[in-house]
């Protein structure tokens, strides 16, 4: 998104199913993506609210309110503003960022609309708004997919967008709404305009490492590892759609990975790449152990 996530200009990838290089190479001119999340304060607790009554009398009423207060009060929550959608403004917000040549918001106006927001482009939270705001890509944001997002999170300005900023936290820490984000993060990242097909590894990396930045798998950085010195030049939408699954299996013990499971064949090579640097690193410590014995005697 211009400084906010890219230049918004690249070529398609010349690359086979698992990103390996190939005769057609191109150079994907999208910026990495930096690391720095922005720590976001957690949800506000809820109220019950009063208990009801049956009684109709009006003293009664206020009689047993007193001695009935709210359980788990939270006087914060009287101070948020009640939510609340217009159509109108939403799409006059639209107005504020949108290109003067096309019906979009595109990289100047979303790095505007990241200042007026208080975040960093490379934040989490902007990318969560790119999948509320149906963002076709980096740099875009269509008039339809900005209204339908701000409708759906019943907003109409970039205050009311901003007092969303813990639910929508609070929401992509569910199993199914991460999975939804996750799957997005892929399309997110191509350039459509070309037609592209695979993630060129400078983006897939940086995107990996945004996406993954609230809760990092323990294998992520040892998959990177693998990834450079493989000299691996891009991400298949299968490959990256099953990662999710592959990380969730394993965790960090790679003696629960069954190759005999349809996984791509980048993760057969990933856990033999991974072994084959166990069996290398044991052997090493024991030849210097055998060495140390040696020298004592």
């Amino acid at each position: 998104m211009g400084k906010c996530f890219s230049s918004c200009s690249s070529s398609s990838s010349g690359l086979d199913h698992n990103g390996k290089s190939s005769s057609e190479t191109s150079k994907h001119s999208k910026t990495t993506l930096t690391q720095q999340i922005t720590e976001v304060s957690p949800p506000y607790e809820k109220g019950t609210g009063y208990l009801k009554s049956d009684i109709s009398q009006r003293d009664t009423l206020q009689s047993h309110a007193k001695l009935n207060p709210p359980l788990n009060p939270s006087p914060d929550l009287a101070k948020m503003p009640k939510a609340s959608f217009s159509e109108s403004k939403a799409q006059k917000l639209f107005e504020r960022y949108k290109d003067a040549s096309v019906d979009a918001i595109l990289a100047e106006g979303t790095e505007k609309f990241c200042q007026d927001l208080g975040v960093n482009p490379e934040e989490f939270i902007v990318l969560v708004l790119a999948w509320k705001f149906e963002a076709p890509t980096m740099c875009r944001f269509s008039r339809d997919g900005f209204i339908k997002g701000c409708k759906a999170m019943h907003v109409d300005s970039v205050q009311g967008i901003q007092t969303k900023f813990v639910d929508l936290h609070a929401e992509v820490r569910q199993g199914s709404a991460f999975k939804d984000l996750y799957r997005f993060t892929f399309g997110f990242g191509l350039d459509q305009d070309t037609g592209q097909r695979t993630l060129p590894i400078e983006i897939a990396i940086p995107l990996w490492k945004l996406v993954f930045s609230k809760s990092q798998p323990p294998i992520l950085e040892r998959w990177f590892s693998f990834l450079l010195e493989s000299e691996i030049r891009g991400i298949s939408r299968d490959t990256w759609q099953m990662f999710l699954n592959f990380v969730e299996t394993i965790g960090d013990d790679l003696n629960l990975y069954d190759d005999n499971e349809a996984w791509p064949s980048l993760f057969d090579d990933f856990v033999e790449y991974e072994k084959m640097k166990i069996s290398e690193e044991r052997e090493r410590t024991s030849r210097q152990n055998e060495d140390e014995e040696t020298y004592e005697v």
